[in-house]
């Protein structure tokens, strides 16, 4: 294989379902190119990416990219609120960059619960040559929350020899948390001594004092030179001004006999058509009423509907979480990266404020909500959109603990925001005049196993995606 430095890279990426066996049990997962996980997506930060996906499944689906934010560009975010889902037996094609962005993150299916059987998988984007990344203190141990992800550093000082790398389970209510690890091995390549003895254990996973004074001893390294995310130039947010306060609740509740989760008494019910499309046509009219629930108080009565909050276009805005759940909680907001000011046990108070770290908070898309306790974060809202905002728990999110924020810039200027993809999907409201052609699959590449070869009565997911990134894989055989 040679590698070649260029400006765009073409990826050919099969996605099917395959048949593993577990213990005594067959399951079917959603494998890309015959991987589950799925393969990486390498590329470098403000690449221009190009995913074409065909969808072969008898049901709708869509594709979001978890961490990256679509700046100025919600309409490539793939969630139900901000594009019509690929119809089976067509095709779509996804537009965006990594404006500005280095670390790792993941893409995965976002309607349908399809997350759930697989179809996800890596995104890194690297840092060009001419800028240096900063790197925290590494850390021993530290938790990893649903919908997160960390780069680490390890300096591998050790002796020769192969070394545990344990994740174990934080504020389950599972019976077996003694089995539901994750074990991988650190390997030198001059080791001659496999790892071996017992696993190394953690604190107690119940420890809830502990896992707030670890998440708050993870700081900004204010020493190591790099781009500040606060747009006033620096990571201190202790003088910025908050216009808004959003006091979010997220609980359990039954509504129609059914078992829902909701945010201020609200369970999300996705609408027919997509937020951004009916907020382009027709502001929002007959699809969403923009500010109906209360962005800091719980409605009197839990019901299903369409949440839309507005947060006022580059005005600081602060968001708290409360959790009432029994659970630890995962909170995720497209198209941003947020300040994690505070976290704490108990209900959120205003005064509740005062141990907040404004000086050096860490920067996240995600941020986690211990049971019984709250996090609030600071975000700037320059990015004008439809953003998500929902718990990464795929069980919370799918039965409804989710809603949307709206981020309006009334300036025309496609440079404030893109204008609609040349190739926008209709649905809902605005249905086509004619449906689109069918597209088949293309046939596999030459190096694809004959036994991932397409085949047309498989009728579960057969998907191509085309990766636009800074480096061209040519493969000879």
């Amino acid at each position: 294989m040679k590698l070649i430095s260029c400006a765009i890279v073409v990826l050919v990426l099969f996605v099917t379902v395959a048949t593993s066996a577990d213990i005594f049990l067959e399951w079917h997962v959603i494998t890309i190119n015959g991987l589950f996980p799925g393969p990486l997506i390498n590329a470098t930060t403000n690449d221009d990416i190009h995913v074409n996906v065909f969808n072969d499944l008898d049901e709708p689906l869509l594709f979001t990219w978890n961490g990256i934010q679509q700046r100025l560009n919600s309409w490539q975010d793939g969630v139900s609120g901000t594009n019509c889902p690929i119809q089976p037996a067509t095709n779509w094609t996804y537009n965006f960059e990594f404006k500005d962005q280095i670390g790792t993150f993941f893409y995965f299916p976002s309607i349908n619960f399809l997350k759930a059987g697989g179809g996800f998988g890596p995104i890194r984007v690297n840092n060009r040559a001419v800028i240096s990344v900063p790197f925290p203190k590494p850390e021993a141990e530290f938790d990893l929350l649903i919908g997160q992800s960390y780069s680490v550093l390890v300096t591998a000082n050790q002796n020769a020899a192969d070394y545990y790398i344990v994740a174990s389970p934080k504020l389950s209510n599972a019976t077996n948390n003694n089995t539901l690890v994750g074990i991988s091995v650190l390997h030198y390549d001059n080791s001659t001594t496999q790892a071996n003895g017992p696993l190394p254990s953690g604190p107690d996973p119940f420890d809830l004092e502990f896992s707030i004074n670890q998440a708050k001893s993870i700081r900004w390294n204010l020493t190591a030179g790099a781009a500040r995310p606060n747009p006033q130039g620096t990571f201190n947010v202790t003088n910025v001004t908050i216009s808004q306060t959003f006091i979010l609740e997220a609980s359990t509740t039954t509504i129609d006999r059914l078992s829902r989760y909701t945010v201020n008494n609200v369970s999300y019910l996705t609408p027919d058509t997509p937020l951004k499309l009916a907020d382009h046509f027709s502001n929002g009219s007959g699809v969403y009423q923009l500010d109906a629930y209360s962005k800091n108080t719980s409605n009197v009565k839990a019901v299903r509907d369409v949440f839309v909050a507005s947060a006022l276009h580059k005005e600081w805005a602060e968001i708290v979480v409360q959790n009432t759940l029994t659970t630890i909680d995962s909170w995720h907001l497209d198209g941003y990266s947020f300040f994690v000011v505070g976290l704490g046990e108990g209900e959120w108070k205003e005064e509740s404020r005062s141990s907040y770290n404004r000086f050096d908070p860490i920067v996240r898309s995600t941020v986690q909500v211990f049971p019984g306790g709250w996090s609030a974060v600071y975000v700037f809202p320059d990015n004008p959109g439809m953003w998500n905002l929902r718990s990464q728990n795929l069980q919370s999110w799918y039965l409804g603990e989710e809603l949307y924020v709206r981020v309006y810039d009334p300036d025309p200027n496609p440079a404030k925001e893109r204008p609609p993809p040349q190739n926008l999907l209709l649905c809902g409201k605005y249905q086509p005049s004619t449906p689109p052609p069918s597209v088949s699959p293309p046939p596999p590449p030459p190096n694809v196993p004959s036994s991932k070869a397409y085949n047309p009565h498989t009728r579960s997911l057969i998907a191509m995606m085309t990766t636009a990134m800074c480096f061209l894989y040519i493969g000879f055989h």
